[in-house]
């Protein structure tokens, strides 16, 4: 991989570790609808892009391609399970062990490729699988696991996801406008998934509707605007960039620069604690240690992949 590239990887990596923690401190503060936030938020990311490129011949109708609703639709899947998640995990918590879309990022690999990971790589992927086996172990609430075991289903969705975006063959469109523009659709067609599976379940009984008078999920202002701003500055950016990203290089590079994303924002979060504007990330010792592991596994295989030549097709 050349350096721009593994610059501008890791550059998106540091965009979601800011995001994160706007989310985290801001979002989660203001106690704002989970769901009405990330609604508006794809829908106002999917809305820019398409504005970025509106130079793009296109049609409504793409929003209907079969390829672009099953997208779409594993959004929201990768959505709500990490929602449950974080039910039972912090949010660092939860952050470090979404590492594990490496490991499983290169069995899928195998599986479609029929090629092992390269020789040089098993040592950062073995770093990786002990520390957050550690990580796992270490967790403290006997509820723990359950978090885990939703955070192993959104990390193996969001795996399929990319693969599928790798194969996507508007994803190799070298115009600017033209990735732009299949970045909006693909974000507004996950809104429109979100809202669709938000109001059957609202229906079914399983959460409360949209559509509930007395929940009023879209009422509050600071909703609005958070989630416009994290729209239109993370998360429309970050997915046009991540899109760029697993053309350029990759799906198991493009998931080995995410490694870098928890560690952004803890050093984020004690720069900012160091200053007092928020509490430091709360950790064990023993999920400090595991996270080290982590960390180590993470930084063998950007190095790695560093050195490696760049591969135009997904691998």
């Amino acid at each position: 991989m050349t350096g721009h590239v593994l610059a501008i990887a890791l550059g998106n990596s540091l965009l979601w570790s800011v995001y994160l923690l706007l989310t985290r401190h801001v979002v989660s503060g203001a106690q704002l609808d989970a769901w009405a936030y990330t609604l508006v938020q794809l829908l106002s990311a999917g809305l820019a892009m398409l504005w970025v490129g509106r130079r793009t011949p296109g049609n409504w109708r793409d929003l209907l391609v079969p390829w672009t609703i099953c997208y779409a639709f594993m959004r929201v899947i990768i959505n709500g399970c990490t929602a449950a998640a974080i039910v039972w995990l912090a949010v660092t918590q939860s952050t470090l062990l979404s590492t594990m879309s490496v490991l499983i990022g290169a069995l899928a690999g195998w599986a479609l490729t029929r090629q092992a990971p390269a020789r040089r790589d098993w040592p950062g992927l073995a770093l990786l699988a002990i520390g957050i086996a550690a990580f796992a172990a270490a967790l403290g609430a006997d509820a723990a696991w359950k978090g885990v075991v939703w955070l192993v289903a959104s990390e193996a969705v969001a795996v399929a996801a990319s693969w599928m975006i790798a194969y996507h063959p508007r994803n190799s469109a070298t115009d600017p406008a033209a990735r732009s523009r299949f970045t909006g659709e693909i974000l507004v067609a996950a809104s429109l998934a979100l809202i669709l599976v938000w109001t059957l379940a609202g229906l079914a009984g399983a959460m409360a509707s949209p559509w509930a008078g007395g929940g009023d999920a879209f009422g509050r202002i600071e909703l609005w605007l958070y989630a416009i701003l994290a729209g239109v500055v993370f998360r429309a950016p970050g997915t046009w960039l991540g899109f760029w990203t697993i053309n350029h290089s990759g799906v198991q590079t493009y998931l080995i620069a995410l490694t870098a994303m928890p560690f952004f924002a803890i050093a984020l979060e004690a720069i900012l604690a160091r200053l007092g504007w928020l509490s430091p990330p709360g950790l064990t010792t023993a999920e400090w240690l595991a996270a080290s592991v982590i960390l180590a596994g993470a930084v063998w295989l950007i190095v790695i992949r560093a050195q490696t030549p760049s591969v135009p097709k997904p691998t």
